[in-house]
């Protein structure tokens, strides 16, 4: 099991090529399962990438108002730091 920590989480409109908050890219995609939608009950998974190297988890969307929530993909575990 691979625990994954979060110290920010970033909107972008692309899957990148280097993280947004800190340029390097060491990136997982999917490390952890994220959701977007109006409220937590009514969402969808989206797509996500983590930096490794800052924490930065970069969700994947176009709607810039949307909730995002972050859950445990198969055999991973997250925890959003300060939380």
């Amino acid at each position: 099991m691979v625990h994954y920590f979060i110290n920010k989480i970033k909107r972008v409109q692309g899957r990148p090529s280097s993280c947004i908050q800190c340029g390097k890219s060491d990136l997982k995609d999917d490390a952890v399962l994220a959701t977007t939608g109006p409220s937590e009950k009514n969402a969808d998974y989206t797509p996500s990438v983590l930096c490794l190297s800052c924490e930065t988890l970069m969700v994947i969307t176009n709607n810039p108002g949307a909730v995002i929530g972050i859950h445990h993909s198969a055999g991973n575990q997250a925890t959003v730091r300060g939380s």
